[in-house]
This record gives structure tokens, sequence and C-alpha cells, in this order.
């Protein structure tokens, strides 16, 4: 996050696992080269993690600055990280073994919002229940609000295979309605894991979504897919931007001629810019001094 946009940069990845010193080298540089402000990291499969742990994978301003929800066994385990120089963690909590949600308050202006990290079941027949939890944890969330990271897809279109299971597509999609929940545009790439084959198998399983209070305090935010590297799963970085964005037409509005002030503010501009001789020239100058 900077002073002057108060931008945040979410990071989300799927790491498959850091158990191996290599990979983990390798995770902090790519987590490095992105500086993002906040970082979830799903399928850590670790069930503890020390700071100097921490350190191996994580960028120096984050490896003391994290929660964890551990593995259980070899499956699972979510991360969530930030840079304290820009965000304080206000609370965070652990939900139904799919979720680690933390609340944040920008040091360095007024905002605060919530993130939830989901690692969801890989295990299919797990799904509907995972969803009906995800819903019930959903009021919980009254102000901004950002869910990332579901191991779903929403249509066929996100694979590049024929097979997909229609009625869990649905199940999806219903329940992301229900919860009111806008999903951000990814641009950069269509899918975001791969089985890695000679002849692959390409999913859109990585995603994140947002409420309608979150839109409105980030109002011009996007998604964007990095390149794979150590995982099977692209990390996606999202650029949340309290920036509006403003049109560059001018209108003219009727009822300014009404107003007192209207002529006396408008015709000292309007007589500035009379520098040209033909008629189009002198009028677009007057229209641009006003």
């Amino acid at each position: 996050m900077n002073s002057a946009s108060k931008n945040v940069w979410l990071l989300s990845w799927n790491v498959r696992g850091l158990g191996d010193p290599d990979k983990c080298t390798i995770v902090r540089d790519a987590l490095r080269q992105a500086t993002p402000t906040i970082i979830c990291l799903q399928e850590t499969k670790l069930t503890d993690c020390s700071i100097f742990k921490a350190a191996t994978f994580l960028p120096p301003n984050m490896s003391s600055s994290f929660v964890l929800s551990s593995a259980s066994g070899a499956r699972g385990g979510t991360l969530t990280a930030w840079d304290c120089n820009s965000l304080s963690l206000v609370t965070s909590s652990v939900s139904n073994n799919y979720c680690l949600s933390t609340t944040f308050s920008s040091n360095l202006s007024e905002h605060s919002f919530s993130v939830t990290n989901i690692y969801a079941p890989s295990d299919h027949r797990e799904s509907a229940a995972f969803l009906s939890q995800l819903a019930e944890l959903a009021p919980t969330f009254t102000g901004p609000w950002l869910p990332g990271d579901f191991n779903l897809i929403r249509s066929s279109a996100d694979k590049n295979t024929p097979v997909s299971n229609a009625s869990l597509i649905t199940a999806f999609n219903d329940t992301i309605n229900d919860m009111s929940l806008l999903e951000l545009p990814l641009a950069g790439c269509r899918f975001t894991w791969s089985n890695k084959r000679d002849t692959p198998t390409l999913d859109r399983l990585d995603r994140i979504f947002h409420n309608i209070p979150f839109g409105q305090l980030f109002p011009s935010s996007s998604l964007q897919g990095l390149t794979r590297l150590t995982s099977d799963h692209v990390p996606i970085l999202a650029t949340l931007s309290t920036d509006i964005p403003k049109s560059n037409h001018f209108r003219f509005e009727n009822a300014w001629l009404l107003h007192p002030d209207f002529l006396q503010s408008v015709l000292p501009a309007w007589h500035q810019g009379q520098t040209c001789t033909d008629a189009a020239g002198k009028l677009a100058r007057r229209l641009k001094s006003v």
C-alpha cells in the first residue's frame, strides 16, 4: 500500500506444500518479486510454523506477521501474511476447517476490511458441506470482505476438457449468488491449474470474490494471473484500488445557468481564450479556458 493511492496488493497461491527447502526459496523469491501487501497461501501442509521457518518462504517484511491454520496430516494448511508497515491485524479466526479469516486496519488510512483465505476440499464429496458452511460464514462479515480461492469451477468453460459436474457448478453459483458476492475478472491467463502432463488438463480453480461494501471501498480493483512456477497452480495477484475512475468527457449542466454566480465566474475565463484568429480555434480556446 502507498500513501498516494492507498492501494493494496493481495497475492493468493496454492503452493502444494512448503516442506522442501529449495521449493521454499523459489516461493520466497516469487513473493518478493510480486511485492504484495497481503499473502494468502493454500495447501502449505504445515502443522506449525515458527518465525525461522516463515523466513524461508516469506519476504522479510512479512516473516513475523502471519497467522496459520494448521494442516490436517498431509492435507490443507492455510497461511495469511501481511506487511506490518501498511496493515495492522485486528482479528483472526479459523472457521469450518476450510477458512482462515483475518480483519485488517490500514496504517495509512481509515480503511479496514476482512480477508478469508479458503482451501476448499479437493474431494468434491465434501464440497456440498463446504458450500453450506461458507454460506453460514458470510453473514458474520457486514463490512468490506474479500474471500479467495475455492477449488471449484463456475462453468464448463473453466475447463479445457468436456467433462464437468453440472450439479456442483450449479451449487457453487447458487451459493455465490445467495451470498451476494461479485467476482474479480481474471486477466493474463484463462486457467489457473494444470496437471502438467504432455496433454494437460487445465482448470480455472483459483478465484477471488468480494462483497458490495468491499467494492465500494475498492471500486477499481483488478486480478492478474502470474507465472506458474513450482506449484501446479498459478499465483493470482489482486490490485485493490481505492481510485474512482473519472470520465474525460466534459458535460455542461443547464442548471448552472440559474446559479447567481455563473456569469461572474465564467465570463473572465471566457474572454481569456481569444488568441486565435479563426472562429473554430477561438471557440475551442475559450471552452478550454472555461
